[in-house]
């Protein structure tokens, strides 16, 4: 009876994987796909479950992504003063990084979404053929600094999707389950910014 409520409380762990909000401090890496040369980010990723997303880049350039359910908003800096700022707007929510976490409430168990490999310090996500629609992900392989695997333990994603690209993701001071208010993830545009519809 006892080893049998072990079980039934680690599998609940594994399955509450995902937190409803975090924010983390992030380093991305990965290579472009017209010069093949290295590119890197850094910054700040927050989200909130299900499908809203904040990503304020501070390297090597300014840029705010912001998305919910309805509409994504992309806000780029002006490099001079005397620049208005951009803002490309688009109607439907950010598929692709939302979505990836998103499943990843499924938890770090085989399920319907995908397939898990559980070692160590490291689990390997194999996305089914309606999740690499939903994702445009093929595989995940997340990092952990210890072998309990728990969201803000998490300190390395890479992500391999569809089209050949890898992105590798550092994180550092994870924080979760954060009372994001909804407007949060609805971004206001400047009045003298140029905006443009997608």
């Amino acid at each position: 009876m006892f080893k049998s409520l072990i079980l039934v409380f680690l599998s609940a762990n594994i399955l509450a994987f995902l937190p409803s909000s975090f924010r983390t401090e992030y380093i991305q890496e990965f290579k472009s796909k017209v010069d093949k040369g290295h590119r890197k980010a850094s910054g700040i990723f927050e989200y909130k479950y299900p499908s809203n997303l904040r990503l304020d880049q501070s390297a090597p350039e300014k840029l705010l992504y912001v998305s919910n359910s309805k509409t994504t908003w992309i806000y780029r800096a002006p490099f001079f003063e005397d620049e208005a700022p951009e803002v490309t707007v688009h109607k439907g929510q950010e598929t692709g990084l939302s979505n990836f976490f998103d499943i990843l409430k499924s938890g770090l168990k085989t399920n319907g979404n995908y397939r898990v490999e559980n070692k160590a310090l490291v689990t390997k996500i194999f996305f089914n053929k309606n999740a690499k629609k939903r994702t445009g992900v093929n595989e995940a392989i997340l990092s952990f600094s210890k072998k309990k695997k728990s969201f803000n333990l998490l300190n390395q994603i890479i992500i391999k999707y569809e089209d050949g690209r890898n992105v590798k993701l550092d994180l550092k001071n994870t924080k979760v389950d954060l009372k994001f208010k909804k407007k949060y993830f609805i971004f206001k545009i400047p009045k003298n910014a140029k905006i443009v519809k997608q």
